[in-house]
Order: C-alpha cells, then sequence, then structure tokens
C-alpha cells in the first residue's frame, strides 16, 4: 500500500495503520467487558483505566502514529477530563449549580457532557488544522463538525444486536466466550471503521471536495486501495443503517421528533448525513470502477451493502478481472438478467409471507421489486424516488384490511388518523433516508447510463 497525492502523508499513514488499532479495540474492549467483576474491586478499576485510555487512543491516533507529540499533550488533557473525569463533574456541576428550578438533574447532566464534548471536539479540531494545510473557507466550522460527527458516533452502540446478546441465554461458557467475542470483535470494527471514514473525509476537506458528490481523484484514490476502502465504508453503511434501523422502530409514531432529546436529535442527524454520504460515495465508487474497468456489476454491485452476501459481491468486484460474468458483451441484456437476479432475492426475502398469502408481504415484494427495476432505467435519481417510495410503504403498512387495527369496523378518520400519525413521524423520515442509501447504491450499480 503506497503512498498517493490525494492523502496526505500523514492521514495516509494513519488510514494505513488501522488494523493496528482493530486489533488492539479487539484485544482492550473484549477483555474489558467479558471480565468485567460484577463487584468493584482492583480489575474493575484497571479494566475501566484501560477502557478510557483505549478511547483516548482511539481519538488520537492520527496524532500518534505520526509521532505529533506536542499536539498528544494539548488534546489529552482535555480527552481525560472527558472520559476519565465526567461522572466526577457531572456530580460537582449537579451539586453546586442552583437551577434545580428550571431544569432537571438528569438534563443538567447531558449538558454537561454535551459541552465537555464540544470543548474537546473544538481543541481536536484546532491541532488537525495545524498539522494539515487546509486552503478552504471556514476550515475551523467545517473540521469541528466532522470532529464532532466522530465523537457522536464512537458513542452509538449496535443497537439491536446488542440488545439481541444481552437478552440471549447461553447453553455453555464456550457459547456464550465466541458470542461475546463477535460482537466485541464487530463494535472494534465499527469505531475503526467510523475513525477511517473520517480520516479519508478529512482529506476531502483538504482537497476541497464535496461530501455529495466525489471527484474521480477521490474515486480512484479509493478504487486503488479497493480492499482497505471497501471494508471501511461498507462498515460503516451496514452499521449505519442498523442505527437508522432501530431509531425507525423506537420512533415509529413519534410525531416531528417530540420524543427525541437534544442527544438524541444530534445522533439521529449525525446518522442520516453519514448514512448518506457513505451510500453516495459507495455507488459512485462502484460506477466508477465499472466505467474505468469497463465492467458491470448490476446485482453484484447492488448487494455490496448486503451482510453476508456482500462477502460474495466485494469478492466478485475485488477480482473483477477473473470473472466473465461481469464483463458481458451486451450490457443491456445483462441488465435484464441481473434484475430477474434481484428479484428472486427478493421473493426469496418474502417467501413466507407469499406461501401463506399475506396480502402487506406479497405488495412489500412487487413494490421492492418494482423500485429496482425503475432505477435501472430511470435517467437520472432524484430524492423524489425514496420519498414516494416511503410514502407508499408507509400507506400500506397503515392500511387497515393488512394490520387488523380495523378488524370490526373500518373508520376512515381513524385511518386518516393514523396515516398522518406514520406519516409524519420520525420513522418515515429514517425509512426514506434508508431507501436513498440502498436505491443509491443499486442505480449506480445497475444503470447503464454514463
Amino acid at each position: 500500500m503506497g503512498n498517493n497525492n490525494f492523502l496526505s502523508p500523514k492521514l495516509f499513514k494513519a488510514i494505513k495503520s488501522l488494523w493496528i488499532l482493530l486489533l488492539i479495540f479487539v484485544i482492550i474492549d473484549f477483555a474489558g467487558n467479558y471480565f468485567y467483576p460484577e463487584k468493584d474491586n482492583t480489575l474493575s478499576k484497571v479494566l475501566d483505566f484501560l477502557s478510557y485510555a483505549l478511547t483516548c487512543v482511539f481519538f488520537l491516533w492520527y496524532f500518534l502514529i505520526n509521532r505529533r507529540w506536542k499536539s498528544v499533550l494539548i488534546i489529552l488533557p482535555f480527552l481525560v477530563v472527558l472520559f476519565f473525569f465526567m461522572k466526577e463533574i457531572r456530580n460537582l456541576v449537579d451539586y453546586y449549580v442552583p437551577f434545580e428550578e428550571t431544569i432537571n438533574s438528569d438534563t443538567l447532566r447531558k449538558w454537561t457532557y454535551l459541552i465537555m464534548q464540544f470543548v474537546a471536539a473544538f481543541v481536536v479540531s484546532k491541532r488537525y488544522l495545524a498539522e494539515e494545510e487546509m486552503s478552504i473557507k471556514q476550515p475551523l466550522l467545517k473540521v469541528f463538525l466532522l470532529n464532532l460527527g466522530l465523537f457522536v458516533l464512537y458513542n452509538t452502540d449496535l443497537g439491536l444486536i446488542e440488545k439481541l446478546i444481552g437478552s440471549a441465554s447461553y447453553d455453555s461458557k464456550s457459547t456464550e466466550f465466541i458470542v461475546n467475542l463477535i460482537y466485541y470483535t464487530l463494535s472494534s470494527i465499527k469505531s475503526v471503521a467510523y475513525l477511517g471514514a473520517f480520516l479519508f473525509l478529512t482529506a476531502c476537506l483538504t482537497q476541497r471536495e464535496s461530501f455529495y458528490t466525489f471527484s474521480q481523484h477521490a474515486l480512484q484514490t479509493a478504487s486503488r486501495y479497493f480492499g482497505p476502502a471497501v471494508l471501511i465504508v461498507i462498515s460503516c453503511i451496514i452499521f449505519s443503517f442498523g442505527g437508522l434501523l432501530e431509531s425507525a422502530f423506537t420512533l415509529e409514531m413519534d410525531f416531528f421528533g417530540k420524543e427525541l432529546t437534544l442527544v438524541g436529535w444530534l445522533n439521529t442527524i449525525v446518522l442520516v448525513l453519514f448514512f448518506v454520504i457513505c451510500t453516495r460515495f459507495t455507488g459512485q465508487l462502484i460506477k466508477e470502477r465499472s466505467l474505468s474497468k469497463q465492467k458491470y456489476y448490476g446485482a453484484v454491485g447492488a448487494s455490496v451493502w448486503v451482510p453476508v452476501i456482500n462477502i460474495i459481491s466485494l469478492l466478485m468486484i475485488r477480482f473483477d478481472d477473473k470473472i466473465k460474468f461481469l464483463a458481458p458483451s451486451n450490457a443491456e441484456k445483462a441488465k435484464k438478467i441481473h434484475l430477474v437476479i434481484i428479484s428472486l432475492l427478493v421473493v426469496f426475502q418474502f417467501r413466507n409471507g407469499l406461501m401463506e398469502k399475506k396480502m402487506d408481504d406479497i405488495l412489500m415484494c412487487v413494490i421492492y421489486i418494482a423500485a429496482f427495476w425503475m432505477v435501472a432505467y430511470i435517467k437520472k435519481f432524484t430524492w423524489i424516488f425514496p420519498v414516494v417510495l416511503g410514502i407508499v410503504v408507509t400507506v400500506i403498512k397503515v392500511y387497515p384490511f393488512y394490520n387488523g387495527v380495523y378488524a370490526q369496523e373500518f373508520i376512515f378518520k381513524e385511518y386518516v388518523l393514523d396515516l398522518m400519525k406514520h406519516t409524519f413521524s420520525i420513522a418515515l423520515v429514517l425509512t426514506v433516508i434508508v431507501f436513498y442509501g440502498i436505491y443509491y447504491i443499486a442505480y449506480q450499480a445497475l444503470n447503464t447510463k454514463k
């Protein structure tokens, strides 16, 4: 993995060495959680220290790996305060600040953490600007927002996976050990992938790149290091997708985000923006690689975000020179074959509902298949497509004849109110975002328009 002129030498070195950080994360994160004692003792204090230290290493990785000791010494005190002494600071503020009548203790503690996090992100941003030359407008603001996003993403969990493991019962200690090892490995991959994406986006800022439409230079750099690039970006897509999915389930009937706190809003906004950036980058990378290598990825490219299946998809793209299926003589004919494959996969996904003749599953299957065929032939992909798709799916989801809400009597007024609740809920917004990302990748992979 040699150097290039898109990433600065320092950013390149930091990204190149992320595998070391991943190894450190897996070992310490797993040991620090799996072997954590039930009662507080010396071991628990040591493991807590290692966990906090690991977090500091995460945010200092760029500076540590490049031996920028001055920056390390400037940033470290703020990270130590944020991660080592946050509990004590919260207690101190809660005890001495006389705001009991206007703000409750829980809110005060959250605001204290947010302020300290903002300060730490600001200091880290200043040091990035000192190390990287950025001739852009408002560089501090842009780097600060990028760093703040990284702080927010780092604090997100694995959502549904974490709940599943936490509520599971195990037949043996070995099974529990393996499951927990897998979980903390995934958690470590998530953190390191987010850092990798952050470092690449920092390079994009330096190069005056748009986070929405990436230049050929950026995409060719990623294509040159296709293996590490897709491992990072696909991991980011999967984990941010999981976060959005959990939020969609949790906030299904939340009108305009009334149930969201400030922290909840911040987490949701960052996840949404990050998911859109990553999916757009992935779609554009697939398109750029297909054009430069004169390949047609089709269903293979459209499925790169799907866990397990994407292992095969990414390997096929990585070794596309050896796979004739990806180099058809007639791209339009190949497109139809790829669309048939996708249609069969969607049918397989809904097989149980189709066999039981569930009307909602039948409709969902037809709609999703039709959506893939549409993106394969439309001239331009815009936000209108996922918005319409999201609304259609919502209407079907709420429709009384399928969900049994009005099993006794169909009352139009109540149906309209239910529909409005879903339509103006955060869940619909997140559904639209997810549809946008999924079908944007499919559009870039399936559509033969250059």
